[in-house]
């Protein structure tokens, strides 16, 4: 669908003059910028998505580990692992 069109299922009707002095190739200049934009939020929306996904599966590994080593007991080694494990969840943040 062309840009004109668009722009007057948008409700844009008081801006159509502006739409209609502007040559085709301006139109489809601007077209094209919209659609770069909304590619790169898109971009954006999903790296974030991504890295969240990222940051819980570590979170869970992390857990998954400690719990390890809580089931082996207590001792001064473990407790330095489960510290050191600990260590690399806040240095990651």
């Amino acid at each position: 669908m062309n840009i004109k069109k668009l722009a007057e299922q948008a409700g844009m009707s008081n801006m159509l003059g502006c739409f209609w002095q502007c040559g085709d190739k301006d139109l489809e200049n601007f077209a094209a910028l919209i659609r770069q934009d909304e590619a790169q939020a898109c971009a954006k929306h999903y790296l974030k998505i991504m890295r969240d996904a990222v940051n819980e599966a570590r979170f869970k590994e992390r857990e998954a580990c400690l719990k390890i080593i809580s089931d082996y007991g207590q001792s001064e080694v473990l407790a330095e692992c489960a510290e050191l494990i600990r260590q690399r969840g806040r240095d990651e943040h």
